[in-house]
């Protein structure tokens, strides 16, 4: 077992156990899909019970809230939402979310403690823990050329919902490697490959069988493709194919 696997499991029963003795709600930094996949691996040596939140509906990275079973008092989760918005719109550049993540990481932020990064029609949502908000409200001031204005947004029902794009498909079956590659335009043997390294992602959980059988509403996210919803299947073609529809994340 990696080191890393270790150490992050140790640290997830540490943190229950410390809310179980305490008697207080304890939190993870935010997890991307991997180490939320190692989450699940240790969710059953728990001492207590837990939610992943990661600041709106379908986040990639989550933060986890370990919560004891005699808990007397409301919580919530330490996260703060951030808009970046173009001190002077006429003047400003077409920014991505690398060049975000790359100002703030010059920042000396760690990434655990950034959950996602939306690319806003009226600015840009970074997710953050509270501790480093104040810090990143006064110091990103530039992202790449771009001046830019920090707003402290609501963290409470901030709303985001995705822009997808919509496509059709057919599959021989509805097993992850066949869907892997039809939309991935890849050779089934590349997607096998993709899912045998761990690369492959269905509701933030690793799945590296080939077989897995996907269902509708299941999320698929595939390191350096992109994240994908299985929508429906909708029948069958004379040849005995199944018609399905997807959505892109864009």
């Amino acid at each position: 077992m990696e080191q890393e696997t270790v150490y992050l499991k140790k640290r997830f029963i540490d943190l229950s156990r410390r809310a179980e003795v305490k008697n207080i709600v304890t939190f993870s930094n935010f997890l991307n899909l991997n180490e939320l996949n190692i989450f699940h691996q240790t969710s059953k040596e728990l001492s207590s019970s837990f939610e992943i939140f990661g600041g709106y509906d379908c986040a990639e990275r989550q933060m986890v809230a370990f919560i004891p079973d005699a808990l007397s008092y409301v919580w919530e989760y330490p996260i703060q939402v951030i808009r970046f918005t173009p001190s002077h719109p006429k003047f400003a550049e077409a920014l991505t979310h690398r060049d975000v993540l790359g100002t703030l990481m010059s920042l000396g932020i760690k990434r655990e403690m950034l959950g996602d990064i939306l690319m806003l029609a009226d600015g840009i949502a970074v997710f953050c823990t509270e501790t480093i908000s104040s810090y990143l409200m006064e110091h990103c001031v530039k992202i790449r050329h771009t001046n830019v204005t920090a707003q402290q947004l609501p963290a409470a029902g901030f709303s985001y919902h995705p822009v997808f794009l919509e496509k059709d498909g057919i599959l021989s079956s509805l097993r992850l490697d066949t869907i892997l590659a039809d939309i991935c335009k890849l050779p089934r043997s590349r997607a096998q490959k993709i899912i045998s390294e761990g690369n492959a992602f269905i509701n933030s959980k690793k799945i590296q069988q080939n077989d897995y059988l996907c269902q509708k509403g299941d999320i698929l996210s595939v390191r350096h493709y992109g994240k994908y919803q299985i929508e429906t299947t909708k029948g069958m073609t004379k040849k005995g194919k199944i018609k399905y529809r997807y959505k892109v994340y864009c």
